[in-house]
């Protein structure tokens, strides 16, 4: 199969799809093969919220040897749910000649349900076609051996609910971010490790220093007194702790649309300033904030300040 030309080229893929030879970006539609699909009905708002409780939907549904996303929108007055493993989809991709970076949108063929009342071929032994408002994949053995298959134009198709490879590796950080975001994440463990190493270190030598003090004065030699003593280092293991756990959470504040501009640490508090797209999602990352017992509050109509006290 032969794939070119300027814009992007949609791809609907199922297990047996023929290796594609093209070099360049194709946006994916895939069939129920490569994903988990649940529609449920919620009192929820918003689809971070909905998306928060996916994984408790799906307790059950998945293999529990495998890591997978998430990806919820509202379809009328359902959510509709999907959890797929990104990681097996871009291994078969790649299998049929699609390289990572030749992904662009990926779509999930329940979009396609309006368009497949009546069944459409894939491949020899499959069909695809909507059951009770549901793409459905079918064994063609259950259709008449005269079935007319009906020709879909997936260039003609409206799709709106895409993903991207890198968000669905995160679905608080996009790639771009997540790389930055990760690196200096990584600096700060390194920070936080090396500190740790070196207190630790510091209580072992102290702890020694006591013993040899105490051998020679053993009237100092009561647990009470020890206790003492090493109870002023145990402050200092704490908080650093509580550096790491704070970072943590304003790493969780995150998204394609509230990017980190700036991160202080220093011995009383970390402060972040978080810049945003706009008031919707300065509202929703103050929520979050506090909602992580840190402080929050508007630097400006584009910056949100977060701190953590330590």
């Amino acid at each position: 199969m032969n794939l070119m030309g300027k814009s992007n080229k949609r791809l609907l893929v199922h297990k047996d799809i023929q290796n594609i030879d093209t070099n360049n970006t194709i946006d994916i539609i895939l069939t129920p093969q490569f994903y988990t699909f649940l529609q449920e009905e919620l009192g929820v708002k918003f689809a971070y919220q909905a998306k928060q409780i996916a994984p408790s939907l799906f307790d059950g549904y998945l293999d529990e040897q495998k890591e997978y996303q998430y990806y919820v929108y509202k379809c009328n007055k359902y959510w509709c749910f999907f959890a797929y493993s990104i990681k097996d989809i871009i291994n078969f991709l790649e299998e049929k000649g699609i390289k990572k970076h030749q992904i662009g949108k990926i779509y999930f063929a329940q979009e396609l349900a309006p368009y497949i009342e009546k069944a459409i071929s894939l491949g020899e032994n499959t069909a695809l076609q909507s059951i009770d408002g549901i793409a459905t994949m079918l064994p063609k053995r259950l259709l008449d051996s005269e079935y007319n298959y009906k020709t879909l134009k997936l260039e003609d198709v409206v799709l709106k609910n895409g993903i991207t490879v890198g968000s669905s590796y995160s679905s608080l950080i996009p790639m771009k971010q997540t790389v930055a975001i990760t690196s200096m994440l990584a600096i700060l463990g390194g920070i936080f490790i090396f500190e740790g190493s070196m207190i630790k270190s510091s209580i072992k030598s102290d702890q020694e220093k006591l013993e040899k003090f105490l051998d020679k004065n053993p009237k100092l030699s009561s647990n009470r007194i020890r206790k003492s003593i090493l109870s002023q280092y145990i402050p200092i293991d704490k908080k650093e702790r509580l550096k790491r756990d704070i970072v943590e959470k304003i790493s969780k504040l995150l998204s394609s649309n509230s990017q980190l501009k700036s991160l202080e640490i220093n011995d009383n508090k970390v402060v972040a300033i978080i810049e945003v797209a706009n008031d919707k999602i300065a509202n929703r990352v103050l929520s979050n904030a506090r909602n992580k017992k840190l402080t929050a509050k508007k630097e400006n109509s584009k910056e949100i300040k977060v701190e953590g006290i330590l």
